[in-house]
């Protein structure tokens, strides 16, 4: 049986199901919704979809739709874009309420994704809509997707950055990596990694009106790039180990946001609504596999960090300007220090930045390297650590939802640093290099170049012990 005959099937179930528990006093649609969980919605990988597809040939219909309707009416793009920023006058209700840089970045872009598919949904008259994610962690679907290149679709806008529109433009490897937070047990550190690379490392690449926060939503692709980061944190927590939602956080767990239905009206969720996808939510990605299950009302013991400063760096300022920067420490006095680090199981050697400030959008991010003074920056060896990548928080002239937060960044090194005492080095090497999309020699000249002066308020070398907070 095909996939759309199947998802055709669980829809009529799930039409009888609806109309069934109608009778339930005090029964709201979406309390229905969550006792009667029978997953209907598949969101697929894009890349194999064409144009013809019929999830992109209904969200490019729903999009022209929605783009006609009047700013302040909750179903419009532009009302649903604001919502998660705007450069537009006025206010209106939910408006730049986008979660970056706290602890709702991944519950809050899932409850809005959701919420916007389901205006997919009724604005395209397709019921069946399932919103595609971007798979560019596959090497194959590292351009834009070829049918938001189309510029006689609603799918396209002008507002990408050099050669993406032409398909000469591609994402480099680093940002795209998730081997920088998957291996991360804790949840808000590994919200955060997620959140850098591969989040905003796509966001700066991409550039134009993804590079910034209050204009990104306003390209289609936005909605897909989130849906990855969606599947991304159920992959996360399904891997087990200790991994677990924020269950001990009350204010994770009690805090409401406002959304919009299909058909305009307010409607409020909290992260506790938006645990388990298939059975709340009623989607599942492709080849996702079997989710998770957490609930709000078991709370088990929270997985967290105990960090102590081994090693403080160098005061860390980066120019505008394509150049690599790079910072020698001197760590032959703390080698002893390093090692019992190392030899302890229950510990782990990282790079912590914190206060990480730009004054204005840096249009690229950077690829982070411990290496032996002299290696020469490579993405596939043991000396990249992760990215430096800035999308909303840590940007002084970016269009702010409240008072300006610095950013933070921790990333493991021991890997790099046993490499560089495989070469009995006394120093270090930390170096930045600017990235941006891989482009082709003719699009080089109007290549985005860092314009912003970066720097790090506090650098050390840390350790961290995994612990547990209690309920």
């Amino acid at each position: 049986m095909s996939l759309r005959r199947s998802r055709n099937r669980l829809q009529t179930r799930r039409k009888f199901l609806k109309t069934t528990a109608a009778a339930i006093a005090g029964a709201t649609l979406f309390d229905v919704e969550k006792l009667f969980a029978i997953t209907s919605h598949v969101r697929l990988d894009v890349g194999p979809l064409t144009a013809a597809s019929p999830d992109l040939v209904s969200y490019a219909k729903a999009i022209k739709a929605m783009q006609a309707l009047p700013v302040a009416d909750p179903l419009s793009w532009a009302y649903q874009a604001a919502i998660h920023g705007t450069t537009l006058s006025g206010s209106h209700v939910a408006w730049n309420t986008c979660q970056h840089g706290t602890i709702f970045f991944w519950s809050w872009h899932r409850m809005y994704l959701y919420w916007f598919e389901r205006i997919i949904r009724k604005m395209s008259g397709n019921p069946n809509f399932a919103l595609p994610y971007w798979n560019y962690e596959s090497a194959g679907e590292r351009n834009l997707p070829a049918p938001f290149r189309n510029s006689a679709s609603s799918l396209y806008t002008v507002n990408r950055g050099v050669g993406w529109n032409a398909g000469t433009a591609s994402l480099p490897s680093s940002a795209v990596a998730t081997s920088g937070f998957m291996p991360t047990i804790p949840y808000y550190p590994a919200q955060s990694g997620c959140e850098g690379t591969p989040h905003a490392t796509v966001h700066v690449t991409i550039g134009s009106w993804m590079g910034v926060i209050s204009t990104a939503a306003q390209d289609p692709i936005f909605y897909l790039h989130h849906a990855n980061i969606d599947r991304l944190w159920n992959l996360w927590l399904k891997q087990g180990g200790g991994r677990s939602d924020p269950l001990t956080d009350n204010t994770w767990k009690t805090t409401k946001w406002t959304f919009f239905d299909e058909s305009g009206k307010e409607v409020h969720m909290t992260s506790c609504d938006v645990l388990r996808a298939a059975e709340q939510l009623d989607y599942v990605y492709q080849k996702e596999g079997k989710q998770a299950t957490e609930y709000c009302p078991k709370v088990l013991p929270f997985p967290i960090w105990e960090v102590e400063a081994i090693q403080p760096l160098p005061a860390i300022k980066l120019p505008p300007g394509p150049d690599p920067v790079p910072f020698r420490v001197d760590i032959s006095q703390f080698a002893q220090r390093l090692s019992a680090v190392r030899a302890d199981q229950k510990q782990e050697l990282a790079l912590q930045l914190t206060g990480v400030e730009a004054d204005r959008q840096p249009n690229v991010y950077w690829e982070v390297y411990v290496a032996p003074p002299g290696a020469e920056p490579n993405p596939e060896s043991e000396s990249w650590i992760g990215n430096v990548a800035l999308f909303g928080h840590g940007i002084h002239d970016e269009h702010q939802h409240g008072e300006f937060q610095p950013a933070e960044f921790s990333f493991p090194i021991a890997r790099a640093l046993d490499a560089a005492a495989a070469k009995n080095a006394k120093e270090i090497q930390l170096t930045f290099v600017p990235r941006g999309a891989l482009i082709s020699a003719a699009d080089a000249a109007q290549a985005e170049r860092n314009e912003s002066t970066l720097t790090v308020g506090k650098a050390e070398i840390v350790s961290r012990r995994l612990t547990t907070r209690q309920p």
